[in-house]
């Protein structure tokens, strides 16, 4: 009869054989020794007395028993179904989760989990769905090639806002020396004035409480990067990656090259050229030689330390938008990232006006120039209309409303 071990748990596991058994051995876990003695010299007298194990320890093991998220998780990484964005993510929870058998994963488990998420951990609440979200798609997957499997997925029974603070949550996260994470949605807009600043900022400005100015490298190109983004809304990599032959100056389109894309699909869009665009590039053209049709615009691709490929373009992302931020905190502007630009250049699509004051663009074609799919509410969440400026519609200039007086 074999001997009982202890298990780092505290409990005691006897491995038992018996040629009916699946794989031809079982193992059982019992609290104590005596108790996993005990039982195996029971399972030693039925065998001697040739009684047949009990039909449930005889039957097949469910294919999901065994597994380990681990490896679930790992399948999903590895399909080229999952997001490259999600990636990531499908490692962090390989440390967290991935010691965890499927067959334990149930919903008070994944609820444990949520907690520790929140309390111990204290992510915001994207965060947190990054994560469950990730975690559902992988066992989704699993299940759809594995149909043997009766374990159902417990993500499916989260309730509708799982990933935001209870009351209880709260409290916890509090008495952890956390608090309470909500998350927070962009709607900062260029304030009166700013937009002067960032110009002079990126054309030399220096501030004369400073010792120095501002390290422009490539001369102009950032500055005229940042009008292309704030007239266009363009992203950044979309910007940053444009070669002259992406730029129709006589039609007045920008063929954009999309990054929201995956799984090596390569789409285009055709962005129109506002007047200020237009002349941004037309001086940004006339300060260099003649560029070649597949030469990049702007030089930050070929800076020293940005590599070729994947890598080099998030370092450049990177090195962009650190130095967005510098600038803007060089003068004094709080809170403006530089994706608040692509916000920014949403809401003033939004706001053109034709001469009988009509919307300039149907709601159709803003999804197409920012590169959203048809049907796409992203132009809502985009849009953050200034309260100023509503107001300024229902109470006119003292000017506008003397020249309709006089009018009349």
């Amino acid at each position: 009869m074999a001997k009982p071990r202890l298990k780092p748990s505290g409990k005691w596991e006897i491995g038992l054989r018996h040629p009916s058994l699946p794989n031809g051995r079982k193992y059982f876990t019992f609290d104590t020794e005596a108790e996993a003695i005990a039982y195996g010299q029971q399972w030693k007298l039925m065998k001697h007395a040739d009684i047949p194990p009990p039909a449930e320890l005889t039957a097949p093991t469910s294919p999901g028993d065994g597994v380990r998220l681990m490896r679930i998780l790992g399948e999903w990484s590895d399909s080229g179904f999952a997001a490259p964005s999600q990636i990531l993510t499908l490692k962090t929870l390989t440390r967290e989760v991935g010691s965890v058998r499927f067959s334990d994963a149930n919903y008070k488990w994944l609820t444990g989990y949520l907690r520790s998420l929140k309390v111990e951990k204290n992510l915001s609440p994207s965060s947190i769905k990054h994560r469950i979200q990730a975690l559902s798609r992988a066992i989704d997957e699993y299940l759809r090639h594995n149909v043997n499997v009766k374990i159902s997925n417990p993500v499916k029974l989260l309730p509708k806002g799982y990933s935001t603070y209870t009351d209880v949550d709260a409290q916890m996260a509090k008495a952890k020396g956390g608090k309470m994470k909500v998350n927070v949605a962009r709607d900062r807009r260029l304030l009166p004035g700013e937009h002067e600043k960032i110009v002079a900022v990126l054309s030399g400005y220096e501030r004369p409480d400073r010792s120095r100015g501002l390290e422009l490298k490539g001369g102009d190109a950032l500055l005229t990067l940042y009008l292309l983004i704030l007239n266009t809304g363009l992203r950044l990599r979309e910007a940053y990656t444009l070669t002259r032959g992406q730029i129709d100056m006589q039609n007045k389109v920008i063929h954009a090259k999309e990054t929201k894309q995956w799984r090596g699909k390569i789409s285009y869009r055709d962005v129109p050229m506002r007047p200020e665009v237009h002349q941004a590039l037309s001086s940004y053209f006339a300060s260099r030689p003649p560029f070649e049709p597949d030469a990049h615009l702007f030089p930050f691709l070929n800076e020293e330390g940005v590599e070729e490929g994947k890598k080099g373009l998030v370092r450049t992302s990177q090195r962009l938008s650190f130095r967005f931020r510098i600038a803007f905190e060089y003068m004094d502007i709080v809170g403006l990232h530089e994706h608040d630009l692509r916000h920014e250049a949403t809401c003033r699509w939004l706001e053109l006006k034709d001469k009988d004051g009509r919307d300039l663009f149907r709601l159709e074609e803003l999804n197409k120039i920012m590169g959203w799919k048809p049907g796409s509410v992203m132009a809502q969440r985009y849009a953050s209309f200034r309260g100023v400026d509503l107001a300024q519609r229902l109470w006119p200039a003292p000017e506008a409303v003397e020249a309709s007086v006089a009018g009349a």
